[in-house]
């Protein structure tokens, strides 16, 4: 007897499950991750997060996100600024043991994700016509869960090899690209495209405007100005973060 076509879920990258903040009965849970790094070489701090390298686990993605603003939106801020996003998620089949789905390009499965207006993000499960399909790409997630937890029991136990792994893709913010120069809020989906079935995608992200760089003040970068003394209109309206985990 055939147990049926497979149920797959998009949700938020599984080291972020256990976390106060993305806890499964959490709307978070079903959310991407959009990560903020600030450094070049962002790309390898992200993986050294999710490959627990360098001092660092899959459990700092949790420390990750943009900053929200007043009106709760998450400002996305151009390279200048030394700002960086990516986009993780787990996809996973939903069955006991909540277990990850390995893509098979063979069957005709593609991984991407789409950016569009929140305006045009309800509840459909359809992709919007001419949509911009940005590319996922999976990494392995290092094993970090403490025996006996409710995370090791779902393939991320520390002392062993993790069963896990998330997708990860690049948001592009730039002022060069006419796709971010629309102020309007947008969220990102996960997508999952299957030849032969309709496609899988995510819950919306929160939403996020294209902002544009907030290089610090002149007095900062160039030692011109004493402390207290910056003149009226160099102060900046928000600063990078702090070093990333």
């Amino acid at each position: 007897m055939s147990a049926g076509p497979e149920r797959l879920q998009w949700t938020a990258p599984a080291p972020l499950w256990a976390a106060d903040t993305v806890g499964t009965t959490s709307p978070a849970f079903l959310r991407p991750l959009i990560a903020e790094l600030d450094t070049d070489d962002f790309l390898d701090v992200f993986l050294a997060t999710t490959g627990g390298t360098g001092g660092r686990t899959p459990t700092d993605l949790a420390g990750l996100p943009p900053t929200p603003a007043p009106d709760g939106a998450y400002p996305l801020y151009w390279p200048t600024a030394h700002r960086y996003y990516l986009v993780a998620a787990s996809l996973v089949c939903r069955r006991p043991g909540i277990p990850d789905h390995a893509v098979r390009p063979a069957l005709g499965e593609r991984p991407f994700f789409v950016i569009r207006p929140a305006a045009a993000a309800g509840p459909d499960d359809a992709l919007l016509p001419g949509e911009r399909q940005l590319p996922l790409h999976a990494t392995p997630v290092a094993a970090f869960a403490p025996p006996g937890s409710a995370a090791a029991t779902l393939g991320m136990a520390a002392g062993g090899r993790s069963t896990r792994s998330l997708f990860y893709g690049f948001v592009p913010v730039s002022d060069g690209d006419p796709f971010v120069r629309d102020p309007t809020a947008h969220v990102i989906r996960t997508v999952l495209a299957r030849d032969t079935c309709p496609p899988v995608l995510g819950a919306p992200s929160h939403p996020f405007v294209f902002a544009g760089p907030l290089p610090p003040p002149i007095g900062l970068r160039t030692g011109l100005f004493p402390t207290g003394l910056l003149p009226t209109g160099l102060l900046p309206t928000g600063l990078p973060k702090g070093p990333t985990p």
